[in-house]
């Protein structure tokens, strides 16, 4: 009996130890409630940085219920999304960002957190623009993790000395380095995978080329005269320099193995937002060591940037406390620090500590600082931060069809960008 009672025991114990560890995290026992969060982050770094978040929800006795759907730069989750709308199966927390948070709350579906955002003060902790982003007539809907820099250029140093390159500081001194880099057997730029890895690369030669007040007239303004102008058909020219010294069998691959070809030595470049920062770490490099950080190179200097957020649900699968304390521990410092440490990201919350950050997030922080106070602050095109679904998706097809067809002109494409743009924009508003 004795032995039995000590194998029952045993099993119990057993059973409670491998119910407190889910993906190899360990969590606390949940008894406050769970919420259900679609997001988009499957890569590893991504994943990992999910990782920190359950785990400190698990901490305050709450289930947070990662639903990741991997694939198209957030497309699939966003059909996810609609899918579980027709099924009365809402989310608690689902990402979306930029102009579409405030589509949504036109739903009537979204929940109101101002409860939150008046405990941690919001409009003191966050930039103005990203606390404004996080609203929906005047109530806060959204809550932000990070801020990410889109027009990074990521170098592997060692690849650049063996080829007897040189570190690039403006756009002639790129296309030198890219030519000398070709002309000695090396792939000089990894990308070209899909239509949002070229659209991000389009992002970082537009504010580059024609700077912050171009950029916002152009892809936050729509202005006809700006998509359609010299300056935009500059930028296609550039874009087609750029695809001739990129992978040419590379279509169909992601982002995050385009970092790795980097990493590896296999490219020696890789235009891409600083969430290649946490691959890069992935793949045990540094960040500004190994692999150097800076703003894509050209005629001016600006700070396009993105906001990961998460929309709040009206959710009858996820308790409202809990996703009360989803938002309130996305803010906390604690994770603010340990989340964009793992992301390659930044943190939102102003005034966190970047102590054990790497260099890039430092010149990031300080890059931010300066854009915003010299108004070089713009939101990403790319990254869902300036314009609806359908004036993006417009701008994609044009750059896609631009990239794809050799025989499409830079003056034709700029054309092309401002006659669907101004049309997607009149069938939004429909």
């Amino acid at each position: 009996m004795r032995n039995q009672s000590i194998l029952r025991k045993s099993v119990t114990i057993g059973l409670s130890v491998a119910a407190m560890t889910v993906g190899g995290v360990a969590l606390a026992a949940p008894s406050k409630g769970s919420v259900s969060v679609l997001n988009w982050w499957t890569s590893g770094s991504e994943a990992k940085s999910m990782n920190v978040l359950q785990q400190m929800m698990a901490d305050k006795g709450y289930k947070m219920i990662n639903d990741a759907v991997s694939g198209g730069g957030g497309s699939n989750a966003r059909t996810v999304l609609k899918s579980r709308i027709q099924s009365n199966n809402l989310p608690g927390a689902a990402q979306i960002k930029g102009p579409e948070i405030q589509q949504w709350c036109t739903t009537g579906l979204t929940m109101n957190i101002d409860k939150v955002a008046k405990q941690q003060n919001w409009s003191k902790i966050l930039p103005g623009p990203v606390a404004k982003g996080m609203q929906c007539n005047g109530h806060y809907v959204a809550v932000p993790f990070n801020l990410h820099r889109i027009n990074w250029l990521w170098i592997n140093k060692s690849v650049m000395q063996k080829a007897g390159a040189q570190m690039p500081t403006d756009w002639d001194s790129l296309v030198a380095a890219l030519k000398k880099l070709k002309s000695a057997g090396i792939t000089p730029i990894a990308g070209g995978g899909d239509t949002w890895q070229v659209a991000t690369e389009f992002d970082a030669i537009a504010i580059a080329t024609g700077g912050a007040d171009f950029y916002r007239k152009a892809f936050v303004d729509l202005d006809p005269s700006a998509l359609s102008g010299d300056t935009m058909a500059k930028v296609f020219k550039r874009l087609r320099t750029i695809e001739q010294y990129e992978d040419q069998n590379g279509q169909g691959l992601s982002w995050n193995h385009d970092t790795g070809e980097v990493v590896q030595g296999k490219a020696a470049m890789q235009i891409m937002g600083d969430w290649a920062k946490g691959e890069i770490t992935n793949d045990n490099a540094t960040p500004g060591k190994e692999i150097a950080c800076m703003a894509f190179p050209g005629e001016h200097n600006g700070f396009v940037y993105n906001t990961d957020s998460f929309e709040m649900f009206k959710s009858s699968h996820s308790d409202k406390n809990a996703q009360y304390a989803f938002a309130r521990t996305a803010l906390s410092p604690k994770f603010q620090r340990k989340f964009n440490m793992a992301k390659g990201s930044i943190p939102v919350r102003e005034g966190v500590s970047l102590k054990g950050f790497d260099a890039c997030a430092k010149q990031s922080q300080k890059d931010f600082t300066a854009a915003e106070k010299n108004n070089a602050l713009v939101p990403s095109f790319s990254q869902d931060m300036a314009e609806n679904g359908a004036v993006k998706g417009a701008i994609f097809d044009v750059i896609a069809k631009f990239y794809n067809d050799k025989s499409m002109t830079p003056e034709a494409a700029a054309k092309a960008m401002a006659s669907q743009a101004k049309q997607a924009k009149m069938m939004s508003q429909m």
